[in-house]
């Protein structure tokens, strides 16, 4: 006969193995959930994150448009500055070249007589006032 001990032997590897296999089955179920409770977590985040960069990207596109808006503004009101400029610019130069063309013109003629410079004034002294007395 066999000894009972030694069959009780022989099988407890085996039942503490399918023991702790269970275990383990319980644990990689366990960090399974874990991940995937934690992918989803992050998923949810990163798509609240995405909604948030397109409203922010929407802003910016608003503000990038306000802005071409007001630079075309300002660079017509500079274009036409800068073209008034050039207008008055060419005015004043050809009215410069009229007005010495004509001074150039008067001197050839006309010769202006040379006046005699004035006599200087000698300097008189200022009179000399009487000294008052007591009264």
């Amino acid at each position: 006969m066999a000894d009972p001990t030694m069959e009780s032997r022989r099988h407890e590897p085996s039942e503490r193995l399918r023991t702790d296999a269970a275990r383990l089955r319980y644990v990689v179920i366990a960090l399974l959930v874990v991940m995937f409770a934690g992918f989803t977590f992050l998923g949810l985040q990163v798509e609240r994150l995405g909604g948030r960069v397109d409203r922010l990207a929407a802003k910016v596109d608003g503000i990038d448009a306000a802005l071409g808006v007001k630079f075309d503004e300002t660079n017509a009101k500079l274009d036409a500055t800068s073209q008034r400029l050039a207008v008055e610019l060419k005015t004043t130069t050809t009215e410069l070249t009229d007005i010495a063309k004509r001074l150039a013109a008067r001197s050839a003629v006309a010769p202006t007589p040379a006046q005699p410079a004035p006599a200087p004034v000698a300097p008189q002294p200022a009179p000399v006032q009487p000294p008052r007395g007591r009264r």
